[in-house]
């Protein structure tokens, strides 16, 4: 092959390839992102899901305690205000951008946001404690500070005033019933911070936490990070990755769920319970391993293609400026991306001739059209047979990716059934504790049983011994009587006796005087002797 023919080979291979590769929805010199950032960076971590009200709604793979600015993350102070550091891969884009919401079917729902935050949450504070809660979708600033915006009693969540800084304070948060009567007796905090006409949020100040705890309250830096990922505190800089995001109206997820559809479908699998903030982590294992199905329900679920999206300027690592979230940049060409006036290195404009061969000869006109129309015949045919390659390895891609899914998918699927069999294995470790503590009460009814119908026995003993002994008391009373009676009766007789005796007497005692009467009258009077003169 002559130079001429290689050089133009390698130039429609060159625009083939640049025009076969995928759009990235970031560069890697600029400072913003389009939001298809959200939709390719967060696939891996849960299910875009389509509401009829929110639009495209993201559904987190998590454990079933999970609470958006609860689980697996702290507060910081930095100079925005309170800010959430997420432990989470995903947590730059959900805890800073957008809204969450709680559906009773879908549970925790994160709808996507272009504004960049310290935390999109909702401050109250009073009784010795903090609380603070996701702002739901629509709900502004000036609308949350009302007295008209009513949280529902699920977003709350609760802790201790002195812990508000702690790296742990999901150590200390109350249970959700003490949080709902927490809430009643707080005030909501009014700060706000205002940087570059956008206003924050700022909830508790440094000053307002160190009166609390009587100890120096660290206020953080924030660094732009350069990649997405787990936000992290190093010496006194949070690296956070937050690029300015700009709407492309072709962003859409690679695979997304019918909400209304799946919900038909599958009216027994709910992963949120009504009325609570409740999760059930295998329905929504279910929901998951629906949407990454390499053959999916197209009623269900729908498969999109990539779009190819503008080039964006990636926000590069931010050390040394004032902490502020990327803006725009002025470049919006991919890195790489060759110019309009740059074709393989070579400059040209219209009308440009292209170098021919050296030394060629020259043929007449009808040749050399004849020789260009064999050469780009060539051309083409290396062309299609280069798009058959790329078309092929496209394809082995593809199948990689496939492969790798249905890896990831028997992975989630076996980590589900360890989870259920560690959750069963609880159940029953549950149920075993249930029983013993069951049977344990169950012994001390029995003991409790036994005391009382050992009292109940002494009780009734006692009253026995107390109704004998008042028995036999009221015998010896009766005897007693008996005996005073029996001795009133001898008494009584001997009276009878000594009367008698009395009246026997004075019987005697008259027949005694009768008789004396009768033989006095028997005897003649005595004759009276004469009376004798003694002188006077």
């Amino acid at each position: 092959m002559n130079p001429l023919k290689k050089i133009f080979g390698i130039a429609l291979l060159g625009v083939f390839l640049s025009l076969a590769a995928p759009q990235k929805s970031m560069a890697q010199d600029g400072g913003y992102v389009s939001d298809q950032e959200f939709y390719d960076n967060l696939q891996q971590y849960g299910t875009w899901v389509y509401d009829s009200n929110y639009g495209n709604v993201w559904v987190p793979d998590v454990d079933g305690d999970f609470r958006p600015y609860a689980t697996r993350g702290h507060w910081v102070q930095t100079d925005y205000g309170s800010t959430w550091v997420s432990d989470y891969p995903w947590g730059w884009a959900t805890f800073h951008y957008g809204r969450w919401r709680y559906d009773d079917y879908y549970g925790w729902e994160w709808i996507p946001g272009h504004e960049w935050a310290p935390a999109w949450v909702s401050w109250r504070h009073g009784g010795g404690y903090y609380g603070w809660a996701p702002l739901m979708p629509g709900i502004s600033i000036t609308v949350s500070f009302g007295g008209g915006y009513n949280v529902p009693d699920n977003y709350w969540v609760c802790a201790p005033d002195r812990y508000i800084t702690s790296p742990n304070i999901y150590n200390y948060y109350v249970p959700h019933t003490r949080a709902v009567t927490i809430i009643r007796n707080t005030t909501i905090i009014h700060n706000t911070y205002v940087y570059n006409n956008q206003t924050y949020i700022t909830g508790p100040r440094p000053r307002d936490i160190q009166n609390i705890t009587h100890q120096h309250v660290q206020v953080y830096k924030i660094n732009n990070a350069s990649r997405p990922g787990a936000n992290e505190v190093r010496n006194n800089a949070v690296n956070i990755y937050r690029p300015a995001i700009k709407a492309s109206p072709n962003a859409r997820p690679e695979r997304v769920v019918n909400a209304t559809a799946y919900k038909q479908a599958n009216p027994n699998q709910r992963i949120g319970t009504s009325g609570a903030a409740g999760y059930n982590r295998a329905n929504a294992s279910r929901l998951a391993t629906t949407a990454r199905s390499t053959a999916p329900n197209q009623k269900v679920v729908q498969v999109n293609k990539r779009p190819e999206q503008p080039a964006a300027n990636r926000p590069a690592p931010n050390t040394n400026q004032p902490a502020k979230p990327n803006t725009p940049g002025a470049n919006n060409r991919a890195s790489g991306q060759p110019s309009e006036k740059q074709v393989n290195g070579h400059e040209h404009s219209p009308g440009m001739v292209r170098p021919t061969e050296p030394n060629a000869a020259k043929q007449p006109a009808t040749n050399t059209q004849e020789q260009q129309r064999q050469q780009q015949a060539q051309h083409q045919q290396q062309g299609q047979q280069e798009q058959k390659q790329q078309a092929q390895k496209q394809e082995q891609q593809h199948q990689q990716q496939a492969q790798q899914t249905q890896k990831q998918e028997q992975q989630r699927a076996q980590q589900t059934q360890q989870q259920q069999q560690a959750q069963q294995r609880q159940q029953q470790q549950v149920q075993q504790q249930k029983q013993q503590q069951a049977q344990q009460q169950q012994a001390q009814q029995r003991q409790q049983q036994q005391k009382q119908q050992q009292a109940q026995q002494q009780q009734a003993q006692q009253h026995q011994q107390q109704q004998a002994q008042q028995q036999q008391a009221q015998q010896r009373q009766q005897q007693q009587v008996q005996q005073q009676k029996q001795q009133q009766a001898q008494q009584q007789q001997a009276q009878q006796r000594q009367q008698q005796q009395a009246q026997h007497q004075q019987q005697q005692a008259q027949r005694q005087q009768q008789q004396a009467q009768q033989h006095h009258q028997q005897q003649p009077p005595p004759k009276e002797e004469p009376k004798k003169d003694d002188g006077h």
